[in-house]
């Protein structure tokens, strides 16, 4: 089952609207289990994206979450 590393970064928490959530990793590029995802290791893996991202490492962290399947990402809007 495919699970992956999400994380959601805004350029304002203030304002609806300016998050976006792109994914990090997955369980096909890492051993990434959904427990790693929900723990430490993918706190990890989010906040490491976010801080070396040429996009996005002036923005604000918002959090990272965990998708199971191949589902769509969230809307960037609803982040």
């Amino acid at each position: 089952m495919l699970i992956t590393v999400l994380v959601t970064v805004c350029l304002n928490l203030a304002v609806p609207g300016t998050c976006v959530t792109t994914p990090v990793v997955d369980s096909n590029q890492d051993l990434v289990t959904m427990g790693g995802c929900m723990g430490i290791a993918g706190f990890e893996s989010a906040k490491e994206f976010w801080e070396q991202h040429p996009l996005y490492h002036n923005w604000q962290f918002k959090g990272w979450s965990c998708q199971i399947g191949n589902r769509a990402l969230p809307a960037k809007s609803k982040a």
